[in-house]
């Protein structure tokens, strides 16, 4: 088993202080389960929290996304549209990869993401995370993976799974998080005390 290669390591994008008022949006990462699962995100976002407003990116095909041009169109919609960016599906090694490409893209934009995974794709989400060299947050939901059914995700997302979800885009950083930043903040206060080598 090979090790995930080491990265620099980045903090998160600033998190939310509420969700009130928000432009959250629902990044789907090419798969048949992403469209309907966010479909009822985005209905349970209107009914708790009627003051936000959703915006809506999808990939045209999965693996399109590991490129230059899409990560950076997906990072110029973060920016220019979005408060906060909820992404899915997650589902097998490759297409939980481009699922964190997706969300790593709005992070760069210091855009605070969260992506929905199904529960038995953790691991690749850690370990693809940590190419980018961030802990990117995301929430685990069970068997979602070849899930197309609205109703049967009307059953699992309920306001209080919501809540969670969101509670990963205001949650203040973890003491890892908190050590990401300090790093990458002494790093580049090297950089500017040591000027260009």
């Amino acid at each position: 088993m090979a090790d995930s290669e080491a990265a620099e390591r980045k903090s998160i994008a600033p998190r939310l202080e509420q969700i009130e008022g928000a432009r959250i949006g629902l990044f789907d990462n090419g798969k048949p389960a992403a469209e309907p699962l966010l479909d009822v995100v985005e209905e349970r976002l209107e009914e708790a929290y009627p003051s936000v407003t959703v915006d809506r990116y999808a990939v045209d095909h999965l693996n399109r996304i590991k490129n230059d041009a899409e990560m950076d169109a997906i990072e110029a919609w973060a920016d220019e549209e979005l408060d906060a960016c909820i992404g899915a599906i997650g589902d097998c090694g490759s297409c939980t990869k481009y699922l964190v490409y997706g969300i790593e893209s709005a992070e760069r934009s210091e855009t605070p993401g969260v992506g929905i995974v199904d529960e038995g794709f953790a691991l690749d989400w850690d370990t693809n995370a940590r190419d980018f060299g961030r802990e990117l947050r995301y929430y685990t939901m069970p068997a979602i993976s070849e899930v197309i059914d609205r109703d049967r995700f009307r059953e699992q997302l309920t306001v209080d799974v919501l809540d969670e979800i969101l509670d990963e885009l205001t949650r203040p950083p973890t003491p890892e998080e908190r050590a990401a930043e300090d790093a990458e903040s002494e790093s580049e206060t090297t950089v500017v005390a040591g000027g260009d080598r």
